[in-house]
């Protein structure tokens, strides 16, 4: 009998034996314990995420914000005299303001004797009566046209694109010229004071500052035609213009015995009596009228004050109107 042959029956009797550890699954980690139901096998459940109630997610009314007031006319008014003041700080106006008069202060302060010399009438005439009878006019026209141009040379689009009314921008350049005209004369009372304490026959300083009212009162009108015809028909017509007709008038209707109709011709009789020089620069005398204030004087200065007030009011409806270029 071969080997074969004695191994099958050994396999046959051996055939009940357990398989080998290696060859079988852990019987014991596979079965249940005794007397233990048998779990059943767990669902995959969703997970649903805990919702906390946030206090941004609660809904929340929307609070209606306050409209802003609107701007009255003055505070317009004063954020366009602002511009002007910042548009003009180194400006021509400023500069004609400040140097037209000082040839005038110079030659009163030598006639009055203070720099040497001396003259007949002093300061008063030759200080006073030379600056506002000559020169004042030229002055207001070329401060005017100087502050009309800032806006005039680009179109106007830096004061119609602002978010203002264009009448409170007419009136802001309105009032910057007159406050620079009255500033021109200012500059003369400040020589006129030196001159007094000099021992001149200068105006007191309450007949100075007088002199200075009276003056930038009538020559106002010259302030808004300046500016409509500086910004409508060009520089030279809003200085031409004004200066002929302040020029002319005044020293051809000053002796007339309507002159309180016209206000150039009230720039040089309405101070005559405040700096005793007449209108043609002549010391006046005792008792003289043109020495004496009348109702006449009144009259001129409230005519000169309408004046300025129309032109004014007419020129700030038609620059509401003015449409940048």
């Amino acid at each position: 009998m071969t080997h074969r042959q004695h191994s099958e029956p050994s396999a046959a009797a051996g055939g009940g034996a357990a398989p080998h550890a290696s060859a079988a699954p852990h019987a014991a980690a596979a079965a249940p314990h005794a007397g233990t139901p048998a779990s059943p096998p767990h669902a995959a459940t969703p997970r649903v995420a805990a919702t906390v109630p946030h206090a941004s997610a609660t809904p929340r009314t929307a609070t209606p914000r306050a409209a802003a007031p609107a701007p009255t006319r003055l505070t317009c008014f004063v954020r366009a005299l602002r511009a002007e003041a910042l548009k003009g700080k180194r400006g021509g106006a400023r500069k004609v303001a400040l140097v037209a008069p000082l040839p005038f202060c110079l030659l009163g302060l030598y006639s009055s004797g203070v720099l040497g010399g001396g003259a007949i009438g002093g300061f008063a005439t030759v200080g006073w009566n030379y600056w506002y009878a000559l020169m004042l006019p030229i002055a207001v026209s070329l401060l005017t046209a100087s502050v009309a141009n800032r806006d005039a040379r680009q179109k106007l689009r830096p004061v119609l694109g602002l978010p203002l009314p264009p009448a409170c921008v007419w009136w802001a350049k309105v009032a910057c010229a007159l406050a620079l005209a009255f500033a021109a004369n200012l500059v003369v009372l400040a020589a006129s004071i030196i001159a007094r304490h000099a021992g001149s026959g200068a105006p007191s300083l309450p007949a100075g500052l007088a002199i200075c009212i009276f003056l930038t009162l009538a020559s106002a009108w010259m302030v808004p035609a300046g500016l409509a015809l500086a910004t409508r028909l060009g520089t030279l017509a809003g200085i031409a213009l004004p200066a002929l007709v302040q020029l002319g008038c005044g020293i051809a209707l000053w002796s007339n015995g309507l002159w309180y109709l016209f206000p150039p011709a009230t720039a040089l009789r309405a101070v005559s009596p405040l700096a005793g020089v007449a209108p043609s620069g002549v010391p006046l005398a005792a008792g003289d009228p043109l020495g004496t204030f009348g109702w006449q004087t009144g009259a001129g200065l409230a005519i000169a004050a309408a004046l300025f007030a129309a032109l004014a009011c007419a020129g700030a409806r038609w620059f509401a109107r003015r449409e940048a270029a």
